[in-house]
């Protein structure tokens, strides 16, 4: 097998677990016989952006069929137990029923976690409370399993638990390597080796190159309307620009974390009290990575309209210029002050009277743009 792809790291777990054999496996040794065939992989993606290993759901809606949740970690910790709970809750909320869950740990089980270790029908795995969150909480671990007795061939669960923890690159080198279960989970390993994960590397390589040029071109939009005048439609440009360059930049970082890692991840970070979550929440519920798109002014009356809602005080004499600048208002040729009376046929301005029937005037609260005909 690749070094870079040992049994238990991230990738190598979520694809055999994924495999329909080792669904079998699994699914026939918790449930039972009349599990076989029913179940298939899930999405594991939830609410609030949480995304769990796997999860097994029956195709038939039947309470003696509960989903299944499957997570492989490199430590098991009282931290990963919370996020752990919080998948089987997502897990519960999402099927309308409580997951058996399984976790296989590949290094350590803190003390704090095992000394509430309980005995299961497996004597290969321990449990821990789970009455609220799932049916059982199954752990199986390289201690669990080295307390078994190591009948051959190995049990399915059993020999899961040995593949992902042992972390042995060769079946050669297993102690095991007779047994039938562990060479179908190296073979399935194998292939996914040599034939998916060059597939996946490629398109996630191809898509991050993307990345790389759209945000190039992002950059140069961003640094030919650094020598335009400030305007309207310039700010309007810029914010558009900066939000690509960002949204570029999220997918590269998501397209790079779903690589496989092969490194203990970083700890979670502090919780949030309800009542933060509930405020953050409030906050960014309506917000996206990209902002909605606002139409660009058409005619002058839409220009002088968004002028005025991007202004703090409006300042006519600015938005007629801008304007200009834009290519709006070109029938007009000024912009005065309107003091305004009118006597008969003709307005009066601090600027000058014109007859009525040579212009066209169109005003807003106390100015005016002009469009002056010849006589």
């Amino acid at each position: 097998m690749d070094p870079k792809y040992p049994p238990g790291s991230d990738l190598i777990s979520k694809l055999v677990l994924r495999n329909p054999d080792v669904v079998e496996m699994i699914t026939i040794t918790l449930i039972g016989p009349n599990a076989a065939s029913l179940y298939l992989p899930r999405p594991t993606e939830w609410a609030g952006g949480s995304k769990s290993d796997t999860v097994y759901a029956a195709n038939v809606s039947s309470t003696s069929l509960p989903p299944i949740l499957i997570e492989v970690q490199h430590t098991i910790t009282t931290e990963f137990i919370d996020r752990l709970i919080n998948y089987s809750l997502s897990v519960k909320k999402c099927f309308k029923a409580k997951p058996i869950v399984i976790v296989f740990g590949t290094h350590v089980t803190r003390t704090e976690i095992s000394m509430d270790f309980e005995p299961t029908t497996f004597e290969f795995a321990k449990g821990i409370p789970s009455k609220y969150w799932a049916e059982k909480c199954y752990i199986l671990d390289k201690n669990t399993i080295a307390e078994a007795t190591k009948a051959t061939p190995l049990p399915a669960m059993m020999a899961l638990a040995y593949f992902f923890s042992s972390q042995k690159l060769s079946l050669l080198s297993s102690e095991f390597q007779d047994g039938p279960i562990i060479q179908k989970l190296y073979s399935i390993a194998k292939e996914q080796t040599s034939t998916r994960i060059p597939a996946e590397k490629s398109v996630t390589e191809a898509l991050l190159e993307v990345c790389d040029q759209t945000n190039k071109q992002f950059k140069k939009i961003s640094n030919t309307l650094e020598s335009m005048p400030d305007t309207l439609l310039k700010k309007r440009l810029r914010a558009y620009t900066s939000d690509g360059l960002l949204y570029t930049e999220t997918c590269k970082r998501m397209y790079i974390g779903e690589s496989d890692s092969l490194v203990e991840p970083m700890p979670p970070p502090p919780e949030l009290s309800e009542l933060a979550k509930s405020l953050v929440n409030q906050s960014s519920s309506n917000i996206d990575i990209l902002r909605a798109e606002a139409d660009l002014p058409k005619t002058d009356m839409e220009y002088v309209q968004q002028f005025k809602e991007s202004e703090e005080k409006m300042d006519w004499k600015k938005c007629f210029e801008g304007g200009k600048k834009e290519g709006f208002f070109s029938s007009y040729k000024f912009c005065c002050r309107y003091l305004t009376y009118k006597q008969s046929d003709s307005w009066t301005t601090n600027e000058q009277s014109v007859n009525s029937t040579l212009l066209t005037l169109y005003w807003y609260e106390e100015y005016a743009f002009y469009d002056e005909t010849d006589e």
